[in-house]
């Protein structure tokens, strides 16, 4: 009997291998373009990195070099931009955190909805349109100044600095309170019973959980700030606040000298490589935090004076910092002035062409992105580690090249053969798919990961694979992170200002370009009205993807019978 049992249990093992190896033939048979297709993209998006800094090198190669890194000038850019990066991550970590425990302690689920969603709606304005946000409220006929209080400087660092804050502290607040629900609540409820302090929750709890989030979003938003362009080239007001980016701008367009760009090209590359490897990584998602639980947790330093004065003056900071400036473009906005901008045809053009770019460049980044998840999913299956991580630098590598970089290194790779200011439509496109390729990666990796995972066997045996398993199977698990990266990436390309500013000018606009025409010149009234018109013209469009995305949810009826009828079988 026993013997019976053991052969058995050989056969079912010999089986499972069979299975194994059936299922590895048909892998192979099967998904080879798959993971062709990613390889594929990755040699392209690595050949064009190395072929944009050979020629960087090439163009900075004179004798002169050394003199333009070590000269006083380059020393003064990395000083003003290390030390208003260094202010904004200071900052932002304050206001983040500090709001975070606030909104921790108070609980409320209506006010926790309320905060977390600001916070994302700071984390996708335009900076063009928060610059004038910030405009209207800290300058010199802001709101601030209106209601008898003394106005900021209309231009300067502390401009710079509220702006970058009112980007980065949402993320740090998002971060922080997502941390702090990840805490047991017995931890909470331990406190209450030894009747500990506000002073000793933060050493005991609070701090020991954001010490680990300090280093990868100090480097993150340091990085971020440090490279800083639209917001310092609106703001700066001159030479006084500076990035090495708004230099490479200056010396392109105004200029023209191009070993001066290429050589801040390479410092600024090298600089960003410097702050990528000393950090950590940070994960993190975009969407809100979940309740650990439906019971609230009960804080035993929640119902002093103390710490209801400190919440409600962290909130008070919060809608100043963040809030009020989305709010004051209507606050100053002239209504019979600003609806001139739709009498012009500029505002026309502009809107079709940033309409034009920001489409293609969401359609075509999420479909890259996909690719590239899917090639990633079939090498991991077949434990190509190596295959792996060359797709993923292909794809990290344009972190480390900022915008103004890569425009600056394909004019002077291509000027030879290509006239960019005659076919900037495609440089601008192509700078926006890249720079938002790592994103829309991490964003959407685990999801559809995950959903290629639980279909994989079942789409095997019913023969369904390529695009239409995509539209049956695949697409209705992930219509929320579609829709998603579908509206950010719309929301980065149709509010980006950086290669457009090389090589935009009348006969190719976009509204953030035409914005900071407006901005600099004339017309506060137009620009304000276009800013509000930008900023509801990328909610509508996230909120029509979303409507499109449905549509594929009858499909999902189709796909769930499919799986019943095969489960039955």
């Amino acid at each position: 009997m026993a013997y019976r049992k053991h052969k058995i249990k050989g056969t079912e093992k010999q089986g499972a291998e069979f299975f194994n190896i059936t299922q590895s033939l048909v892998l192979l048979k099967h998904f080879k373009l798959s993971r062709l297709y990613g390889l594929f993209f990755g040699l392209i998006l690595s050949l064009l990195g190395c072929a944009i800094l050979a020629q960087l090198f090439r163009m900075a190669n004179n004798d002169d070099y050394f003199g333009i890194i070590f000269s006083s000038s380059t020393f003064y850019i990395i000083k003003s931009a290390g030390w208003q990066a260094f202010l904004s991550t200071f900052f932002s970590l304050i206001v983040g955190i500090m709001c975070a425990r606030a909104l921790h302690r108070r609980g409320n689920p209506w006010l926790v909805k309320i905060v977390l969603s600001t916070s994302f709606l700071a984390l996708v304005v335009p900076t063009t349109v928060a610059a004038l946000g910030i405009v209207a409220v800290w300058g010199r006929s802001g709101f601030m100044s209106s209601m008898g209080l003394t106005g900021i400087s209309l231009f300067g660092l502390w401009m710079v600095i509220l702006a970058h804050v009112f980007f980065n502290a949402p993320l740090v607040l998002r971060v922080a309170y997502s941390a702090l629900k990840s805490q047991p609540n017995y931890y909470w409820k331990i406190a209450s019973h030894n009747n500990l302090t506000e002073i000793e929750i933060f050493k005991v709890i609070e701090w020991p959980t954001f010490k680990s989030l300090l280093v990868p979003l100090a480097s993150l938003i340091f990085l971020l700030c440090f490279t800083s362009f639209s917001i310092v080239l609106m703001l700066g007001g001159g030479p006084n606040v500076t990035t090495f980016e708004v230099s490479i701008y200056h010396a392109v367009r105004f200029s023209f000298d191009m070993q001066l760009a290429a050589s801040l090209s390479i410092i600024q590359i090298l600089i960003c490589s410097v702050l990528i490897l000393v950090s950590k990584p940070l994960n993190f998602s975009l969407t809100s935090p979940a309740l650990n639980s439906r019971n609230t947790i009960i804080r035993n330093d929640m119902e002093s004076l103390f710490s209801k004065l400190t919440d409600f003056f962290c909130f008070v900071i919060f809608v100043i910092l963040i809030l009020i400036p989305l709010v004051a473009l209507f606050y100053r906005l002239d209504l019979s002035s600003g609806l001139n901008l739709f009498a012009q045809d500029r505002f026309w053009n502009a809107l079709y062409t940033s309409t034009k770019l920001a489409f293609f460049s969401s359609i075509f980044s999420t479909i890259i992105a996909i690719i590239l998840i899917h090639s990633r999913f079939r090498l991991t299956q077949l434990g190509s580690r190596f295959s792996i991580h060359f797709i993923d630098f292909s794809v990290s590598f344009y972190l480390l090249m900022p915008a103004i970089v890569f425009a600056t290194g394909c004019f002077i790779l291509l000027r030879n053969y290509i006239n960019f200011f005659e076919h900037a439509f495609w440089l601008v496109l192509s700078a926006n798919v890249l720079f938002s390729l790592p994103f829309i990666l991490r964003i959407l990796s685990p999801a559809l990961e995950k959903t290629l995972l639980q279909h994989e066997k079942l789409s095997l045996q019913l023969g369904i694979t390529g695009l239409r398993k995509f539209i049956i199977l695949t697409s209705p698990a992930i219509n929320r992170e579609l829709q998603l990266v579908l509206g950010i990436s719309f929301a980065f390309s149709l509010g980006d200002l950086s290669v457009i500013t090389l090589f935009g000018n009348k006969d190719f606009e976009t509204l953030p370009y035409y914005l900071y025409q407006l901005f600099s010149r004339y017309g506060a009234s137009e620009a304000d009205m276009l800013g509000i018109f930008i900023l509801g013209y990328i909610f509508i469009t996230y909120f029509i993807f979303g409507l499109i995305l449905m549509s594929f949810e009858r499909f999902q009826s189709f796909s769930q019978l499919v799986i019943n009828n095969a489960t039955n079988k």
